[in-house]
């Protein structure tokens, strides 16, 4: 089939390194193409035979189920991977000047959407897509998107620690770990430069409703911030006890500098 795009479902626990090469090896003419973008013309008129093959990220349709308190994270583990239709992936790309003491600043996300004829997994593993879609988002709906997912993460491990689902901590330490630091080292205040300026306010009166967004996000995080630092306090082992206090100091460097 020529020119046609799929989305096939690998082996339980299969790394993308591997899927390329068992691909590889059913299409032993196949030349790779080491990049998501999109081909151009050229490689769609070649007589040679080309494989684009890259990992993209399930939308479950199931939204509530995902979203609801009290139901188990194994079905919604199931929902997460099963019965989609639609999968996308993300392109960042800066647009404009890149500042380079601010990345946040130009960084754009391209985002495709790929909408399947049927939904996976099926009677096959894999199926065509139907069709794409492609938007782009602007630096502060990538920023306020960061942080929704961020919060969601924190939010999950910390009640999955709370109801003892977790058999270690680490996933809970390692998360509170990297957000307070990149916090710390600048996250937070890289975002106040980049949207919370007046002269950002001034040349996008449109983004009124998304900055108030961004402002919200960034209190509600200190808020789970504060509550799961209270959560692991309360189980973490001895040998953290150094990192957990390092944390709780940090955790009131970056309070202050959101100016709580």
């Amino acid at each position: 089939a020529q020119n046609k795009e799929f989305v096939c479902r690998g082996h339980d626990y299969e790394r993308l390194e591997a899927f390329q090469q068992r691909m590889l090896n059913e299409f032993p003419h196949a030349i790779a193409m080491q990049h998501a973008n999109q081909p151009d013309e050229t490689i769609f008129q070649a007589e040679a035979q080309y494989l684009q093959i890259y990992a993209v990220t399930p939308i479950p349709e199931n939204q509530e189920v995902l979203q609801r308190d009290g139901i188990p994270d194994n079905i919604k583990s199931f929902y997460k991977v099963n019965h989609i239709w639609r999968f996308r992936y993300d392109r960042p790309f800066h647009k404009g000047t890149k500042d380079k003491e601010n990345e946040f600043k130009s960084l754009w996300v391209e985002r495709t959407t790929l909408i399947l004829v049927q939904s996976l997994p099926g009677i096959s593993r894999w199926f065509e897509v139907e069709k794409r879609e492609v938007v782009e988002m602007s630096p502060l709906e990538n920023a306020i998107e960061v942080l929704e997912n961020k919060n969601q993460q924190l939010r999950t491990l910390i009640s999955q620690c709370q109801t003892r689902q977790m058999q270690n901590i680490n996933p809970l330490t390692m998360c509170l770990n990297g957000v307070i630091d990149a916090a710390v080292n600048g996250g937070v205040a890289r975002y106040q430069e980049a949207f919370f300026i007046k002269e950002y306010i001034l040349n996008h009166p449109e983004d009124g409703e998304k900055i108030t967004r961004l402002r919200e996000l960034m209190l509600e995080q200190a808020q789970i911030l504060e509550f799961g630092l209270a959560v692991h306090e309360k189980v973490v082992p001895q040998d953290m006890r150094p990192l957990h206090k390092k944390l709780v100091d940090q955790f009131f460097v970056m309070k202050s500098s959101l100016g709580i």
